[in-house]
Parts: C-alpha cells; sequence; structure tokens
C-alpha cells in the first residue's frame, strides 16, 4: 500500500488540535510490526518530510514494517503551536496510539524512532506509560536541554532504548550521551550505535542509519 495522509487527534493540555502525518501499511496477510517517526526541531527546519526520516520510512516500509510520519502541533498543517517539548509527548502518543489501532498492525510491536528534537520526545513520552516495543534515539540533542532532571522519569520506562549518535556530534557528544545512558542506568553493551565522521545532521549518511535501525528492530 503507497503512503498516505492521514490526520491525528492529538489531546494536549491545552486542548484537543489535529496533526497532519503520513502513513504506509504494507500489503500483508500478517499484522505488521509498527515504527513512529519523530522530526526535529522545526527552527532548524525539522518537519516530517525531511530527507532522513523519509529514507528510514521508506526503508523500514520496504522491509514490511508499517510507519508513521508526523508534525508536531504548529509545523506545517498541524493544529496549535510548538511548544519546544511542553506538550509534544502528547503528539508523540496520539501518533502511537493511531497506528496501534489499524487492524492491519500488531499493536504489541510498535517502536519509537526520533532524530534530534524527535527523539527527545521519544525518550520522555513512554515514561508517561506509552507502551513502546522499544526507543531509537538518533542523536537526542542534549546539550540544548536540561536532561539532568528528567533522569528519573526517563529512567521510569521499560522500553528497550537504543542511540545513535556520529562522534562528531556537537548537540550530542558522545561523552555526554554516555554520562546521560550511565545516569538512567541505561549501559548497555551495544545500545550506543556510533558513526565515525558523523555530524548532527547526518548529511549523506541516511541510508546508514535507515539500515541501522532496521538491525535494531529485528533482533
Amino acid at each position: 500500500m503507497a503512503e498516505r495522509s492521514v490526520r491525528l487527534p492529538s489531546d494536549r493540555k491545552s486542548g484537543r488540535i489535529e496533526l497532519e502525518g503520513r502513513i504506509h501499511v504494507p500489503d500483508a496477510a500478517v499484522k505488521a510490526p509498527g515504527v513512529v517517526l519523530c522530526h526535529p526541531h522545526p527552527a532548524g527546519g525539522g518537519e516530517m518530510g525531511v530527507p532522513l526520516l523519509t529514507v528510514i520510512a521508506d526503508s523500514l516500509g520496504s522491509l514490511g514494517y508499517a510507519t508513521l510520519r508526523f508534525n508536531f502541533g504548529g509545523v506545517g498543517r498541524s493544529e496549535g503551536i510548538f511548544s519546544d517539548g511542553a506538550e509534544e509527548p502528547a503528539d508523540v502518543k496520539a501518533a502511537f496510539d493511531y497506528i496501534v489501532s489499524l487492524d492491519e498492525v500488531d499493536g504489541n510491536n510498535v517502536s519509537l524512532v526520533g532524530w534530534s528534537f524527535g527523539a527527545w520526545m521519544g525518550l520522555m513520552t513512554p515514561a508517561d506509560g506509552l507502551p513502546a516495543r522499544s526507543i531509537i534515539a538518533v542523536a537526542p540533542p542534549l546539550v540544548a536541554y536540561p536532561w539532568e532532571g528528567y533522569t528519573e522519569r526517563i529512567a521510569a520506562s521499560a522500553e528497550k532504548r537504543h542511540y545513535i549518535v556520529g562522534d562528531s556530534d556537537t548537540f550530542c557528544p558522545l561523552a555526554t550521551l554516555e554520562m546521560f545512558a550511565a545516569a538512567i542506568s541505561d549501559v548497555d553493551a551495544g545500545n550506543i550505535h556510533v558513526l565515525s565522521g558523523a555530524d548532527h545532521f547526518l548529511f549523506c549518511r541516511e541510508q546508514e542509519v535507515a539500515r541501522l535501525i532496521a538491525g535494531i528492530l529485528t533482533v
């Protein structure tokens, strides 16, 4: 099945809004695993159509995954305002609930993948009770957010967490990511995946990141 446009209701604390999204559900006789993709900060041009998320969605779709990209509130044709993390976890939950509700999707096998700001939201939302199978945080911008104040909240979620980071990322320095993982008792051999020579923006590394994510999800 080709990717199609959808509208998603998000019940934010400030009121219900509608988000725009793009979903792909494979034609298959069995229920498909699902992945929700969360985009980077809009101040830097982040939205659901950025090349990295598009490549990831295409790659996972070809492997039989149902994928859902969406725009946070106030981005693109989504209603509401962008609140820099205050209300965006509700948007992630809205996308997760939508894909889980589909008959074609295995609701017990839905993961979150986020890049930059989207990775930070992907880490925050499961602590509020969202039952993701796993979380893949691509370059979470730890220098931009006071993560020290959220370690207990993030550690409270039971999902398996993986991290992908470039060794030249100034928004997510490897040493900072390692401190963050240690602070939430998330030190596990192999769950931090380092891309040599890559920075935060991962230009020309999209296919490599997509292959890495596919490998993580199939374990």
